[in-house]
């Protein structure tokens, strides 16, 4: 190849400052340029708020209380969360309520010019929050709720309202099901207590019959048998065979009577210990969050970023005019002006 149309670094470099005066007056220009058109004139600038929090091992009042968490660290009521209830808060900070209870509280359609008359308007309100609202957990564990908004202050709020809201999510559903358990313990007390009184009533009717205490009776009757053939005293003997035939048979529905009537009152003393757990619970309003920073209102604004833009800007304008000078100089070198025949030579 010829030694003219070889091309290296060095070249390159030297081609470059062949133009440096061009290149610095295009590029300067590029960059005064986007720092004057990324301006508030032209761009509206949004400020950034975040706010930290941590989630926490449990917030099950009723196991608390009953100092469960001695026995079991996942109860403890100071331990921060692990991964999964960390996973789970995050569902819970971008579910759709969340974001309902935003746009009622913030106006949020008018806000942001969304026209309900076009079609999938909904859709793009939540697009538009999305992009707005940033939630994610940071490489310790915690999680970080960032708005982004013109207005610095409105930031701040709806970063804080968004945490706040979590308490009232989480509390609803866990109310939703305390409530469940709380009237299902209470429907299974009052079968309990039914069929402890029907149990009662039988052991009753037992008793009327002479038939109140098995295991007694049982060894009493066979003394009082045992002395009256000793005496011979055949009317006795007679009246206590009467009486062991009839204990002989209610005798044992008598005792399993008595069983089940023990069993069915510590049922009922087990009910309603959970009965007053599922009463906690459904009244309990604890925070489901540790709160480590509030947002407060920014006073910088994150975008737009005019030394970025204005540094980008630059270095895409050296790079399109490099291409650019490089391109016309290959065009400029491979035209070739063809001479014109000499016809002196013809006219002779």
């Amino acid at each position: 190849m010829d030694n003219k149309n070889e091309f290296n670094s060095f070249s390159l470099i030297g081609y470059i400052w062949k133009w440096r005066k061009l290149f610095l007056l295009v590029c300067g220009s590029a960059g005064l340029l986007a720092i004057f058109f990324s301006s508030g004139l032209f761009i509206r600038p949004q400020f950034t708020a975040q706010t930290v929090i941590y989630a926490p091992r449990t917030n099950a009042v009723s196991k608390i209380i009953n100092g469960e968490n001695i026995q079991n660290e996942r109860l403890d009521i100071k331990a921060y969360a692990i991964e999964e209830e960390t996973e789970q808060m995050m569902q819970l900070l971008n579910s759709r309520e969340i974001k309902d209870v935003l746009i009622e509280k913030y106006g949020l359609v008018k806000y942001y010019g969304i026209k309900t008359n076009r079609k999938a308007w909904k859709a793009k309100l939540y697009k538009i929050l999305d992009g707005v609202v940033n939630i994610k957990r940071t490489q310790f564990g915690a999680i970080t709720i960032s708005v982004n908004d013109w207005d610095p202050q409105q930031a701040a709020t709806m970063a804080n309202d968004i945490a706040a809201e979590l308490d009232s999510l989480k509390n609803r559903i866990e109310r939703e099901r305390a409530l469940a358990a709380y009237n299902l313990v209470e429907t299974q007390i009052q079968e309990a207590l039914e069929f402890r009184s029907q149990v009662t009533d039988s052991i009753r009717k037992l008793a009327e019959k002479g038939i109140f205490a098995y295991e007694y009776q049982a060894e009493r009757f066979t003394q009082q048998y045992a002395i009256a053939i000793a005496q011979g005293n055949i009317a006795g003997v007679e009246r206590l065979k009467k009486e062991m035939e009839k204990l002989a048979n209610w005798g044992p529905v008598e005792f399993s009577l008595r069983q089940e009537q023990k069993e069915l009152s510590e049922y009922v003393s087990f009910l309603k210990t959970k009965l007053l757990s599922a009463k906690a619970d459904l009244k309990q309003l604890m925070p489901v969050k540790f709160v480590i920073e509030k947002a407060v209102a920014p006073d910088k604004k994150s975008y737009p970023k005019k030394i970025i833009i204005a540094i980008l800007a630059s270095i895409g304008t050296f790079f399109v005019m490099l291409i650019t000078l490089l391109v016309i100089d290959r065009i400029n070198n491979e035209i070739v002006v063809e001479p014109r025949p000499d016809n002196s030579e013809k006219k002779e």
